[in-house]
C-alpha cells in the first residue's frame, strides 16, 4: 500500500493529542553563540536553531541543528 501526502511522515504518524509530551524549548548561550535547543528523552540538549547575525557561524559544523550540546 502506498501513501502519498504533502505532510512530513512525522506529522502523519504523530500520536493523538493529549498523549504526546510537549517539547521543551530553551534559548541558551554556548561559547558566545545563542542557540535554541530542545531536550530529548535522555535529557540531552539538542540544537534546533542557531540565532546569530554572523554568517561565518552558520558554516561551523559545531552549530548544525541536531548536534548535542555537551
Amino acid at each position: 500500500m502506498l501513501f502519498y501526502s504533502i505532510y512530513p511522515l512525522a506529522v502523519v504518524l504523530e500520536e493523538e493529542e493529549g498523549t504526546k509530551k510537549p517539547e521543551q524549548w530553551r534559548e541558551i548561550e554556548v561559547e558566545g553563540k545563542t542557540v535554541l535547543v530542545t531536550v530529548n528523552s535522555r535529557g540531552e540538549q539538542v540544537i534546533a536553531r542557531l540565532l546569530s547575525t554572523d554568517p561565518a557561524d552558520y558554516l561551523d559544523p559545531r552549530w548544525t541543528p541536531g548536534n548535542v550540546i555537551v
